[in-house]
C-alpha cells in the first residue's frame, strides 16, 4: 500500500475540486444506487417511498393548477416522481446522468404505459427554450453542484421553463448538520457499495466555512492497491441566500416551506423547499 499516496489524497482539496473517477455509470456503483432509489424504506440515494407519495400529493393538490403542463423532472433516477406524475395525468420529461436509471425506467413505461419521456443526459447540457410548464429538481441536487455549474443550471432552467412556469426545487439548510462534527471512519467490505471487490474505504468529511460547503470524501483502496477517489459536496443555503440567488436569475414570487410535502417555512428545518416562477 502507498501511504505516501494516501497521505497526499486524504488532504483537504480546494473548493469544489472534482474527483475524476467514474461516479454514475460505474457499472458497479449504479447496480449499488439503483437499489438504494428502490428500496422504500431507504433515504439514502432518494426519499423513502412514503415522503414520495406525500410529495406528489401535495403538488398535485396545492402547486399544479391543472393536468395540462409539461413537466420536466430533472435528475428523474429511476423516475419514482415521474412516474407517480405520468399516473396522475401529466405529460413527463425525466433527465437522468444514470443510464442504469434511466434504463430501469423506460422499461416501466412499457409495462404501465405512462406519459413519460426519459432521456440519459447530464442536466447541465440540456437545450430547452420555453418548453416546459414545471421544472423540478428534487432531493437537495443543487447544493451538490459547483457554483459554476449550478449558475450554467439556473440559467438554462429559466430558458426551459415557460412564461408563467414554476421551478420546484429543495436544498439542506445549515441545520442539517453541524460545522463542528466533522465525520473521520473507515470500513472493510468483502465487496459492497463501493466495489465488488475487497476493498478499504477512508471516509472523511470537510467544511468551507467561506461558501457554506461541506465535503464528503471517500478514498477506495482496493485488494489490488487501486485507490479511487470519490467526492460528493453539499453547498447549504439560508431562506436569505437562496432568494438572492434566484433572484439574480429572474426568477421571482417565490414560496418557501420545510421541505416537499408542503410544510410551513421554518428556520429550524433541515431542508428548504422552494417554489419560484418565470414571469415573463
Amino acid at each position: 500500500m502507498n501511504i505516501n499516496k494516501l497521505i497526499s489524497l486524504s488532504q483537504k482539496p480546494k473548493l469544489f475540486e472534482r474527483s475524476k473517477t467514474a461516479f454514475w455509470d460505474d457499472s458497479h456503483i449504479s447496480k449499488k444506487m439503483l437499489e438504494a432509489h428502490l428500496n422504500p424504506d431507504s433515504n439514502a440515494a432518494s426519499r423513502k417511498i412514503s415522503i414520495i407519495d406525500r410529495s406528489v400529493k401535495w403538488l398535485n393538490k396545492e402547486i399544479f393548477l391543472n393536468k395540462n403542463i409539461e413537466i420536466l423532472d430533472l435528475g428523474c433516477g429511476p423516475g419514482l416522481y415521474a412516474s407517480r406524475l405520468a399516473e396522475s395525468g401529466y405529460s413527463v420529461t425525466g433527465i437522468d446522468y444514470s443510464e442504469r436509471s434511466i434504463n430501469y425506467a423506460k422499461k416501466q413505461i412499457k409495462e404501465n404505459d405512462l406519459n413519460i419521456e426519459y432521456i440519459y443526459q447530464n442536466y447541465l447540457t440540456i437545450d430547452f427554450e420555453s418548453e416546459f410548464d414545471v421544472i423540478m429538481l428534487i432531493f437537495c441536487d443543487l447544493g451538490a453542484l459547483t457554483n459554476k455549474e449550478r449558475d450554467i443550471l439556473l440559467d438554462k432552467v429559466y430558458r426551459a421553463l415557460k412564461p408563467g412556469g414554476i421551478f420546484i426545487f429543495d436544498v439542506f439548510t445549515d441545520k442539517n448538520r453541524s460545522k463542528d462534527l466533522l465525520d473521520k471512519s473507515w470500513e472493510v467490505k468483502n465487496g459492497g457499495f463501493w466495489s465488488e471487490k475487497t476493498y478499504l474505504a477512508l471516509k472523511e468529511s470537510f467544511f468551507y466555512a467561506e461558501a457554506d460547503t461541506f465535503l464528503d470524501q471517500t478514498l477506495v483502496i482496493t485488494e489490488e492497491d487501486e485507490i479511487r477517489t470519490y467526492r460528493i459536496f453539499n453547498h447549504f443555503y439560508t431562506k436569505e441566500s437562496i432568494t438572492n440567488l434566484l433572484n439574480k436569475f429572474g426568477f421571482a414570487n417565490h414560496s418557501y416551506y420545510s421541505d416537499m410535502m408542503g410544510s410551513d417555512y421554518s428556520k429550524e428545518s433541515e431542508t428548504l423547499a422552494v417554489v419560484t416562477k418565470k414571469l415573463k
